[in-house]
């Protein structure tokens, strides 16, 4: 604050930057997780949606983040309306949390599909990146729980909050064990039909 080189000043605001976004982010994952907590939530609006469109919109927007890892984001619709009950700001922010998980962990130049398919009612992440050891696959739902040696910021909430969100639709949310090389993980929501 008593800086009165401009130069100086801008590296310096260049450098508090990052980590004023990383602490935004925090607040707000805090401010959700209480939000979608299922005791603090006494009713849930559920109106009829189509889970492929809303599926097919958030993944569009991920594109700009993938495409600055040169990672391949690809779409597979279920080729018709999937419709469920739910609510559209919650379920966004539940398929928010999973891709910014995959394009986080992903490798520079790689792959990850979002699926949608009908029954039941599913949407799957799947990336190309490290695979989430067995031992690990049920804790990355906890609170705060973030692999070690991962590399990458973070504050352990986004898929606790994934999972609070799928519970709130009385659905579902696992990382499936489908990966036998090491290489990719699948996250997969499932959701009660409308």
């Amino acid at each position: 604050m008593r800086e009165t080189d401009p130069q100086r000043m801008r590296e310096a605001l260049q450098g508090i930057y990052p980590r004023l976004e990383r602490l935004s982010r925090l607040v707000s994952q805090l401010l959700s997780l209480a939000r979608n907590e299922p005791d603090a939530v006494s009713a849930v609006t559920l109106a009829p949606l189509d889970l492929d469109a809303l599926a097919l919109d958030v993944a569009t927007g991920w594109v700009p983040e993938a495409l600055k890892k040169h990672i391949d984001l690809g779409f597979e619709g279920a080729g018709r309306p999937v419709q469920v009950s739910g609510d559209p700001v919650r379920l966004r922010e539940l398929l928010d949390n999973l891709l910014d998980n995959a394009v986080r962990y992903s490798r520079d130049g790689g792959r990850i599909t979002v699926r949608v398919s009908t029954a039941p009612p599913t949407v799957d992440v799947n990336d190309d990146g490290p695979s989430i050891p067995p031992e690990e696959r049920e804790r990355v739902f906890e609170r705060f729980h973030r692999l070690l040696g991962s590399g990458q910021d973070g504050s352990g909430l986004g898929l606790a909050i994934a999972r609070d969100i799928a519970r709130l639709h009385r659905g579902e949310i696992t990382l499936r064990e489908d990966t036998s090389d090491g290489i990719g993980n699948t996250f997969s929501v499932v959701l009660p039909p409308a």
